[in-house]
């Protein structure tokens, strides 16, 4: 099979044809982007701000690109398989092997490929040396009756407050100590700023409306310490998605996430919705207990496919 060519210089309409391939993909799975994605990423990977690839020829074969935040970067790869695994496969070499020195980790996301398809090749590409493949799985809730009546007590000793009536440098320094350690924080990345990013995106609305109503924080009076959070978007008029989850490491099993997960969904099915949906890593053995306990039935599945260079030190933590 011939090498997929670099996408810039292309023409900026063969390039809106496979990315709106990708975003079909992504409607189809209700994780679709936002505003002008499609014209606005034609323009930068034509122009070479943003890095890609694709076989000028046959569009049914896919792209793929990447962006950087830092010394990290996050990349996608689409091919419908229509002639077999390996335009896909050679799209993802591309991406890999185009990567400057000063790129030190990245997470690829796929799309197109059966679910079998994409699975395999996140495996094929893990076996390449500082690779991992980090395996996700939806959670869907279908809201009832059930969900209504008097909300929950607010756990002993904390306030209940609204997430914007709590400082982003606050739910920064909670959303990063909540995930340090596990294969959550290898998907948002192992610097605070990531995480920062990551929570303006939400709140902006970014992933889908933010639902304040919906949303909440809990925080220890005196001294002023949050200590979890819930926060929450719509994905269709019908459907909301818990976005983040958190839980001070220090304040754990004391059913501050059950608190959570009732109070949310009550607040779902009293604004209209009829489901609500989370993703979760499948080695967070613990919050998929949780999520099964209270109701929540596993859907899809996704890999994502993680490379690190090789003797890299690690990334340096911003101070608190």
């Amino acid at each position: 099979m011939a090498e997929p060519h670099p996408t810039q210089g292309a023409r900026r309409a063969d390039l809106e044809e496979r990315l709106q391939a990708v975003r079909r993909e992504l409607v189809r799975r209700e994780e679709s982007p936002a505003g002008s994605w499609i014209e606005d990423s034609a323009r930068d990977l034509a122009a070479g701000a943003k890095p890609g690839w694709y076989f000028p020829e046959r569009p049914e074969d896919g792209i793929a690109f990447y962006a950087r935040r830092g010394s990290a970067a996050y990349g996608h790869v689409h091919s419908s398989g229509a002639n077999g695994p390996g335009a896909a496969d050679a799209l993802a070499r591309a991406l890999l092997g185009g990567l400057p020195a000063d790129v030190r980790s990245i997470n690829v996301g796929f799309s197109g490929l059966p679910a079998e398809a994409e699975n395999a090749l996140a495996h094929r590409l893990g076996q390449r040396p500082g690779s991992r493949v980090i395996e996700r799985q939806v959670m869907e809730y279908a809201l009832t009756s059930a969900d209504e009546g008097a909300a929950p007590e607010t756990p002993r000793g904390l306030q209940a407050v609204g997430v914007r009536d709590v400082t982003l440098e606050a739910l920064t320094d909670l959303d990063w100590r909540s995930f340090r350690g596990t294969a959550d924080e290898l998907l948002v990345g192992t610097h605070v700023d990531e995480y920062r990013y990551v929570l303006e995106t939400i709140l902006a609305g970014q992933l889908g409306r933010f639902v304040d109503e919906a949303s909440i924080a809990l925080i220890e009076p005196a001294p002023i310490r949050l200590v979890a959070a819930v926060l929450t978007a719509e994905q269709t008029i019908r459907r909301a998605i818990l976005v983040d989850l958190l839980v001070d490491p220090e304040r754990q099993r004391r059913g501050y996430g059950r608190f959570l997960l009732r109070w949310t969904l009550r607040s779902l099915r009293g604004l209209g919705y009829d489901s609500a949906r989370l993703w979760v890593t499948k080695e967070n053995t613990p919050a998929l207990a949780l999520y099964a306990k209270f109701g929540f039935h596993a859907g899809a599945e996704a890999a994502i496919y993680r490379w690190e260079r090789p003797g890299s030190d690690p990334q340096p933590h911003s101070p608190r």
